[in-house]
């Protein structure tokens, strides 16, 4: 079975401009995920799907993989289904490029789950959040499950929420 991992980035973030970039430690954040995915056993390759010359170009210097992809990409998943399409893989495994503390031992056991049930489409790891600052941070995506461990909806607002503004608007 064929499985690669796929890691979206583009110097475009509305959050911090040219991230993947970014100095950290003495090599660039893009790198120091790529080098850490590629320790996952359960891989056979990993490439960056990327629409920006720049990551391209750093991606291939370190000796990573890259995969050129279009500018018009509003999420991270769509940009690594285009850079999936010209592959020759059975399971595609997204990793944000912006985790440089990725656990590879975490991937394997994602990608265990899928490997041992065909009928699992998707997993997404997640943990329990420890904090009020975590749970009220925009940057931590909070899941909804059922009692299964299904995921129902994903959001990085506080879990009840509503709509900021008026309330009575939607109450009726």
């Amino acid at each position: 079975m064929k499985i690669a991992a796929i890691i979206p980035a583009r110097m475009g973030s509305t959050r911090f401009p040219g991230k993947p970039l970014a100095p950290l430690l003495g090599r660039t954040m893009i790198e120091h995920v790529a080098k850490r995915v590629a320790l996952c056993t359960s891989l056979g390759a990993v490439y960056v799907a990327t629409c920006d010359r720049e990551i391209h170009d750093a991606v291939e210097a370190f000796g990573g993989k890259a995969v050129k992809t279009s500018d018009r990409h509003e999420r991270a998943s769509d940009r690594a289904a285009e850079a999936v399409e010209g592959l020759d893989v059975d399971i595609a495994v997204m990793i944000q490029g912006d985790e440089p503390m990725t656990v590879p031992q975490m991937i394997d056991e994602a990608v265990a789950g899928i490997v041992k049930d065909a009928g699992i489409a998707c997993v997404n790891l997640t943990k329990r959040i420890a904090s009020r600052a975590e749970f009220e941070d925009p940057n931590t995506i909070k899941v909804l499950m059922d009692n299964d461990g299904n995921a129902l909806f994903m959001t990085r607002q506080p879990v009840p929420t509503c709509p900021k503004g008026d309330f009575s608007a939607i109450a009726a």
